[in-house]
């Protein structure tokens, strides 16, 4: 069954997909990344609730989030050559992944930014 519900994060949707698995255990939610969004997840896998912004917004620092030194995955279905960069350090600074649009990272631990990201960097630089 799938629910639609507006995020935190102003005009944005995702939607909620319940995974019962055959076995009788217990049942995982799943919160989908919408289109035009970056979904920066709790929990490997996309596991969790996640930080969802619109891939056309700006840079914005994770300090204040709940998943500040708490990336774990990440989804960018942001369109065009919006690319998604996190950051260890709260100002752009550090270490840093860089997620291409469309790309997505179901454990970001054996990556430099590891699971410490504090900070967001939206823009239409290439990775690499």
């Amino acid at each position: 069954m799938k629910f639609r519900f507006a995020a935190a994060a102003g005009t944005a949707a995702v939607s909620l997909a319940l995974l019962t698995p055959a076995s009788g255990a217990q049942a995982t939610i799943m919160v989908e990344c919408g289109s035009g969004q970056v979904c920066i997840y709790p929990q490997t896998n996309y596991g969790g609730v996640p930080y969802v912004r619109r891939a056309s917004d700006s840079s914005v620092s994770l300090a204040n989030t709940p998943v500040n030194d708490q990336t774990y995955s990440v989804i960018n279905n942001g369109t065009g050559n919006r690319t998604a960069r996190i950051y260890r350090n709260s100002s752009y600074g550090g270490s840093h992944t860089c997620i291409q649009p469309g790309g997505r990272i179901a454990d970001l631990q054996g990556y430099a930014v590891g699971r410490w990201g504090s900070s967001l960097k939206l823009d239409n630089d290439r990775c690499g």
